[in-house]
């Protein structure tokens, strides 16, 4: 398996050991926010918790550029930890004096951290590697998030039933901490050793590559982004939609809908260890459009699905896909240049969050009447967009690569001397 030879590592198994940590705290925390909002201000604090999470992120990808690479090392990556420990920490005692308008503040703050911290991290982590190997530290690193999903309310629950809530945000500031001195750790290794492999890192002092000059050169992953913007979009669908497919349309409880979040955890584990020795970064963006058709099929069969079994059947191949998705896109990026790469991650988070927030605002109230109905149109939607946006990104890929290599062959015969040039330089 190459997750374990990666893992011998000193710098990818500190980072790998941290960001595992990392990503539970904030299955901690999520839970944690979301329910003392819930319980203290009700349902429409919950959604503006979601909002001012993610607006930093959407704002950051498309002005704070500059921001983004001025901060993209190890070390200034720890000192963002730090101060997301001190946030986190500090939460509910903010919570306590100032109401829910300074918890809004102290998670719009969080969210700032985070919307420089996750592109960094994301842009950094191919370098400790060879480039034939970055696939699979980034699946390592995915496959951190998929343990989380299906551990972190576990443990959660487990902490609640012997502490309040507020320990949960004690519990995502320790891990922030971790992070940080990991941070610093991997940093002071890499500087010591052999282990980065794409060169030396860039000058942060210098304007990151502009988004548009970058997509206009890569229109291929433009539509992988059209697609991606819509499957996050989409998302709110499962997301709101199957405890209320599972309530009223099989007539089953709670345990039903814990019982298809497994099995969609499960089938995600699955899927990236599969997809770890699959090549998919070949034929982008065929891979990741067709993983994205996919899920769209397979929201299909929810909505028309009669029994649990067979939701529970298409939870675990939902969940399977998944890993093809952001394993593909993160491989895809991992490509790029240093300074390239990190402008596209960041771009990468502004299209998740934006899409998956207006998808959060608006998707309720579209299947709220009808919620089979809203899977099987809603997958349809994807899958047709996700098919076409396939086909002709991919034969437009095609197109660019039969141009370069035209232009490499004529600017090759320009170069090489004729007849007559060769007589006459005899």
């Amino acid at each position: 398996m190459p997750y374990l030879s990666l893992l011998r590592r000193k710098p990818v198994l500190v980072l790998w050991s941290a960001n595992a940590l990392s990503v539970l705290g904030d299955r901690f925390f999520a839970l944690a926010v979301m329910w003392i909002a819930l319980e203290r201000s009700g349902p429409v604090a919950m959604g503006a918790v979601a909002i001012a999470e993610s607006v930093p992120y959407v704002l950051m990808g498309t002005f704070g550029r500059r921001i983004v690479a001025r901060c993209a090392s190890f070390r200034v990556l720890a000192g963002f930890d730090v101060v997301r420990a001190g946030l986190a920490a500090a939460l509910p005692v903010v919570w306590n004096v100032g109401g829910t308008p300074a918890m809004l503040v102290m998670v719009l703050t969080l969210g700032i951290a985070g919307s420089v911290f996750d592109p960094g991290f994301g842009s950094l982590v191919p370098e400790l590697v060879a480039p034939e190997e970055r696939q699979a530290i980034l699946g390592a690193m995915d496959i951190t998030g998929r343990i989380a999903r299906i551990a972190g309310p576990g443990l959660a629950g487990l902490l609640l039933l012997v502490a309040p809530a507020s320990v949960l945000f004690a519990a995502d500031a320790v891990t922030f901490a971790v992070s940080a001195v990991a941070l610093l750790v991997a940093a002071r290794i890499a500087a010591v050793s052999a282990v980065v492999s794409s060169g030396p890192a860039p000058d942060r002092g210098v304007d990151p590559a502009s988004a548009r000059v970058l997509l206009r050169a890569n229109p291929s992953l433009g539509a992988a982004w059209l697609v991606h913007g819509v499957g996050f979009f989409l998302s709110a669908i499962p997301a709101i939609g199957m405890p209320v497919l599972l309530a009223h349309h099989l007539h089953v409880d709670a345990s039903a809908y814990g019982l298809v979040l497994a099995a969609s955890g499960v089938g995600a584990l699955l899927g990236n260890l599969v997809a770890a020795r699959v090549r998919l970064t070949a034929g982008f963006p065929g891979w990741f459009c067709g993983a994205w058709a996919i899920s769209g099929g397979l929201l299909i069969a929810t909505g028309a699905a009669s029994s649990l079994g067979w939701i529970v059947a298409f939870a675990v191949a939902s969940g399977a896909v998944s890993p093809f998705i952001s394993i593909a896109m993160a491989a895809r990026l991992a490509m790029f240049p240093a300074d390239q790469r990190l402008r596209l991650n960041s771009l990468n988070f502004t299209v998740m969050r934006a899409s998956g927030t207006l998808g959060m605002a608006v998707i309720p109230a579209l299947i709220a009447a009808g919620p089979a109905r809203g899977f099987v149109l809603g997958g349809s939607v994807l899958a047709v967009v996700a098919a076409a946006v396939g086909v002709f990104g991919s034969s437009l890929g095609a197109v660019r690569g039969q141009t370069a290599r035209v232009v490499e062959a004529v600017d090759a015969a320009s170069t090489t001397p004729g007849p007559d040039q060769a007589a006459s330089t005899r």
